[in-house]
């Protein structure tokens, strides 16, 4: 509650300076608003310095309750911390204001001026630094809809600031500034109008005991509106009974989707980029029989894990995914995953394979070997403009060439793309966890990796070639089953979801001497 009312401090503060600056006008005869400063009205010896005092003081107090209240309000994100800080120092200059008064032009002309009129200068530009600041700080707290607001403020404060300057010097020597009092208040306007929209935009997101500051995982709420209801949808697909877990962390709070029977052994599963834990509808009835499921959505990633602190690093997500098996009370796990989700599953094995008990690597992104530059190519155009267009390119550059099987296979297909089309579009990804990128393994760290891993990879895959791939894995893993699945790309989970299946349960049920030798690489069938 304590948070709201500062909050509501920005806007009344606001309000309050606009009726400052029309009543109080109005109170001076003669006095042009176009070709004359604000600091006039509060000048020594102008007419209503005194009218402007005490609301002046009013005005202090509200923005600095607003500066301390978006303090407040920071949580974690710590360029809010900044522009609190900013907005508070801002606010605080009051209290200096009006022992820093400038003369009347006239006086100035006349070389009246004194010590007053320098402080009244250096307190303007602080005050014109403060405001830059906090802008432009706080356009990286929020979405792409308030980061490109706050662009064009400072645009404008940058242009109409630049004006003033040009006109200020007349004031001193008290000649005509027709313009003066039009550029510095749009410039005053637009300041105003953003602290409004500031603490609009901040009443609006969530705020908890354990999270002073949990803004919106989406950008906009019919964004996560039609994202929740996709997600819904995609789920009624799911084809076995499960309960849903969220998990807190400190980078937020995780959602899992757990199958199977209770006393089963643990089976962990992390997605594709994007892909969310929906992805696994075709493989979970074989996965769930005989095994614990737990699927995850991966944090900073589309679905509903909520992210809080940014994920920033291979070691963070290898923090997060204890947190998470910790949070489930699960010890040693098997741990499977999918393109990206493969390439976290392989970071966690190297990382802390106590508690890992097997690793089943599907299609893995890069982690074997770089990723072609196609990937790039095609995969930025998607990011920048977020059209399904590009999306359907993408996806239809990474599945095989083939007419899918059935119905339900080519209905997973169509629900992975939908839900990375409209995280794409819609989800507030951290932009610390987009650089997150998959990187390839060293030959020390895969030697070092004493866990059983299988690996397989779509005959067809175009991310990189698979044959070399699966050779660098098998000549450095020590405790390594390959496969080449036919017919197949990068689509191969769901595309040729049968197969996978029954290879990735043999491996799991299976147990394997020191005696064994690796068989060469293979196209399994």
């Amino acid at each position: 509650m304590v948070r709201k009312v500062l909050l509501v401090c920005g806007i009344l503060s606001s309000l309050l300076y606009v009726a400052m600056l029309v009543v109080i006008a109005m109170r001076w005869e003669g006095y042009s608003s176009a070709s004359q400063t604000v600091s006039e009205l509060s000048a020594i010896g102008a007419p209503t310095r005194a009218l402007w005092v005490v609301p002046a003081a009013f005005y202090t107090v509200l923005v600095t309750a607003f500066g301390w209240g978006v303090w407040k309000s920071a949580g974690r994100i710590r360029v809010l911390h900044i522009v609190g800080a900013s907005i508070g120092a801002y606010g605080a200059l009051g209290l200096i204001w009006p022992f820093a008064p400038m003369h009347l032009r006239e006086t100035l002309a006349a070389g009246g001026g004194t010590l007053s009129d320098t402080m009244h200068i250096v307190l303007a530009s602080v005050t014109v630094v403060l405001m830059l600041l906090a802008i432009a700080f706080g356009a990286s707290a929020f979405g792409r809809g308030f980061r490109l607001y706050s662009i064009a403020s400072l645009l404008i404060l940058a242009a109409c600031g630049a004006l003033t300057f040009i006109d200020a010097p007349g004031i001193a020597a008290n000649l005509p500034t027709p313009w003066i009092g039009v550029w510095e208040r749009i410039n005053i306007g637009v300041f105003l109008l953003w602290v409004i929209v500031l603490a609009v935009v901040l009443l609006r997101v969530r705020n908890t005991a354990a999270s002073p500051l949990s803004v919106s995982a989406f950008k906009t709420p019919e964004g996560e509106a039609a994202y929740s209801a996709a997600y819904d949808a995609a789920m009624r697909s799911w084809p076995v009974p499960y309960e849903e877990k969220e998990i807190p962390s400190r980078f937020g709070t995780t959602h899992v989707v757990v199958s199977g029977p209770w006393d089963a052994p643990p089976l962990v599963l992390l997605h594709g980029y994007w892909a969310t834990l929906t992805m696994w509808t075709p493989n979970i009835a074989d996965f769930s029989t005989d095994y614990r499921v737990y699927a995850i959505d991966v944090m900073g990633q589309p679905g509903r894990s909520i992210p809080d602190e940014p994920i920033r690093s291979a070691a963070n997500y290898v923090e997060w995914l204890t947190a998470t098996l910790d949070g489930l009370h699960l010890g040693r796990v098997s741990l499977v995953g999918m393109s990206y989700g493969a390439w976290l599953a392989l970071n966690y094995a190297v990382a802390t394979p106590a508690r890992v008990q097997k690793l089943v690597l599907l299609s893995p992104a890069a982690s074997f070997l770089p990723l072609v530059r196609q990937f790039s190519l095609r995969g930025t155009p998607m990011l920048l403009l977020q059209r399904r267009a590009l999306v359907n390119w993408f996806m239809g550059w990474l599945t095989f060439n083939d007419d899918l099987p059935d119905l339900e296979t080519r209905r997973a297909g169509d629900n992975i793309v939908e839900m990375i089309y409209l995280g794409l579009k819609h989800f507030r990804i951290p932009r610390e966890t987009l650089r997150v990128v998959p990187t390839v393994f060293s030959d020390a760290e895969l030697r070092a990796l004493h866990v059983p891993t299988l690996l397989l990879i779509g005959d067809h895959e175009v991310i990189y070639d698979p044959a070399l791939a699966l050779a660098r894995a098998r000549r450095l893993i020590p405790d390594f089953e390959g496969d080449l699945v036919p017919r197949s790309s990068h689509d191969m989970c769901f595309r040729q979801h049968r197969l996978v299946d029954r290879r990735v349960l043999h491996f799991l049920k299976s147990t394997r001497t020191e005696s064994e030798v690796p068989v060469p690489d293979r196209v399994v069938a």
